[in-house]
């Protein structure tokens, strides 16, 4: 039990950023948000509550938010990581990366609701069938987390971030 809270806090930060990511593409995609929470313990650790997206892209753009903001903050974060040998700023940024980058793989329920967007869009679209494969990998990559492919995607990230894009 002691492991999963601290787990829990240790991560806070990339459910933070997850949950904000959400919010912003939200706003971006012209959604109107009424509840959001940013974190807490148990099931669901944060979540923002919105009208249903009228539009695929509204909820294709929602649904992968996190998966790009949480990246790209890790990428930044893992960029600015260099071994001191008298400094702790780096391993701050180390931490953040860690945990900003663990979060970012859609939840389920992210999967799910762009799922039943697609299906309920595309007699009217039928161009949203070429997004079934990119539903698909989200669902993949929430299923293969139980065996901790998001441990992998952050050390691709951390790899891309400290090798490529070191200043």
């Amino acid at each position: 039990m002691f492991l999963y809270y601290f787990y829990e806090l240790v991560t806070a930060p990339g459910v933070v950023v997850h949950e904000l990511a959400h919010a912003l593409f939200c706003l971006f995609a012209g959604v109107r948000v009424h509840k959001i929470k940013l974190f807490g313990f148990g099931q669901t650790a944060g979540y923002v509550v919105h009208d249903e997206p009228q539009k695929f892209y509204q909820g294709f753009l929602i649904s992968i938010g996190p998966l790009l903001i949480n990246s790209l903050l890790a990428l930044f974060c893992f960029s600015q990581f260099v071994l001191p040998y008298n400094r702790w700023q780096p391993f701050v940024f180390l931490w953040l990366g860690i945990a900003i980058g663990l979060h970012a793989i859609p939840s389920d329920q992210d999967a799910k609701a762009l799922f039943n967007l697609a299906n309920h869009r595309v007699k009217r679209n039928p161009l949203i069938i070429l997004a079934y494969p990119l539903i698909l990998i989200l669902y993949l990559l929430y299923l293969l987390k139980h065996w901790h492919i998001d441990f992998l995607f952050l050390a691709g990230l951390y790899w891309l971030g400290n090798m490529y894009l070191k200043q």
